[in-house]
């Protein structure tokens, strides 16, 4: 088993800057023509960020509701039991299936040449849909009862198969072949249970959201040794995705309608590396206090009148790596300090805001 030194280097939790905000959010997915990412709302819109987060606009009319997957110039999206089909360049919507006695479709891979596998979280199947001309989808039974409640999906294209992850205590982690339709168990009870998104890194490792508990674990391609990443700074992650040339695995989170990146260094020598600076800093940079720190902690943050009275105070809880936290996002009366301070374990101090209170 490889020796983790740490794999999460870095947390990004921004705050939307213009009017367009997510919500009632379900998957996301990266887009490396772009370079930007897609998030799903249970609204049926769909939004589109190239700042990890810091601003989202609209991407054209396009409707999403759950899971999404770009193949080649197109984006590929589950909406309210259709599958529909946009041009990545244009958002023009190419296509829609429909597909028969759909109960509750949810995620969805592709294997990069034409084919995606979709699963029916509600009847239990999993879908095969020959996507190679978007305007005219074909829609198949791969499998007609997994037994299970099949959630997110990630093709396994060297091994020609889809790995699926289920919706229930101590959940199995499924794989299908994806020609034959022969159904086999990976990963008979993974400890986790809801489990609600899968992606694949180019290394061939696989990362799992779980809602019990709240946290990304990340498997080794064989399945034979698993660790936790992020167990901390997530509400209920839904679906994810891996952005394999900037290392940055995006986050869903449906509990909190945030999604949150988390990026991750490379391997040397099947190490992960990261950055040696085990310091911890806070810095108030604009409206955010930005936090940088080596491990996960709890930090107390009170906001003070320019004469010292205590308005409040409040605990938070900060994820490894970078995070940045809002001023807005405070409570009220603690938007008016003069003074805001910052304490934990291993970081003390204070910022004049300006003032505000007498």
């Amino acid at each position: 088993m490889k020796t983790l030194l740490t794999a999460l280097t870095a947390v990004l939790i921004s705050t939307p800057t213009l009017a367009q905000i997510p919500s009632n959010i379900e998957a996301v997915e990266y887009d490396p023509n772009g370079s930007q990412w897609f998030v799903s709302c249970g609204s049926s819109t769909m939004l589109s960020t190239s700042d990890l987060g810091d601003t989202w606009e609209y991407f054209g009319t396009a409707h999403a509701t759950h899971g999404m997957e770009v193949m080649g110039e197109v984006l590929f999206v589950l909406d309210n039991n259709l599958i529909r089909a946009y041009d990545l360049n244009t958002a023009e919507q190419l296509g829609t299936a429909s597909v028969a006695g759909a109960s509750f479709l949810n995620g969805m891979g592709n294997n990069g040449n034409g084919i995606l596998i979709v699963s029916d979280f509600g009847s239990g199947r999993i879908l095969k849909v020959d996507a190679t001309d978007p305007a005219d989808m074909s829609v198949s039974t791969l499998v007609g009862n997994t037994g299970s409640t099949p959630n997110g999906i990630v093709v396994d294209t060297e091994n020609g198969r889809a790995v699926i992850v289920n919706w229930y205590g101590n959940a199995d982690i499924l794989a299908v072949d994806i020609e034959s339709g022969a159904l086999t168990t990976l990963v008979n009870g993974t400890g986790l249970g809801n489990c609600d998104g899968i992606d694949m890194d180019s290394d061939g490792r696989y990362y799992v959201s779980s809602w019990s508990p709240n946290r990304i674990t990340r498997f080794s391609n064989d399945f034979s040794s698993s660790e936790t990443l992020v167990n901390s700074g997530l509400s209920s992650p839904a679906d994810i995705s891996f952005d394999e040339t900037n290392h940055i695995l995006g986050v869903a989170n449906s509990g909190s309608n945030q999604v949150t990146f988390h990026q991750f260094e490379a391997e040397v020598n099947g190490v992960d590396i990261i950055d040696s600076n085990e310091a911890s800093e806070v810095a108030l940079l604009g409206n955010n206090l930005t936090f940088q720190v080596a491990h996960p902690g709890n930090y107390n943050i009170s906001a003070f009148t320019i004469s010292g009275k205590l308005l409040d105070s409040m605990a938070i809880d900060i994820p490894a790596g970078t995070t940045n936290v809002s001023l807005e996002r405070l409570p009220r009366v603690m938007q008016n300090a003069a003074v805001i301070h910052v304490s934990g374990t291993d970081l003390d101090q204070s910022f004049k805001l300006g003032l505000r209170q007498p």
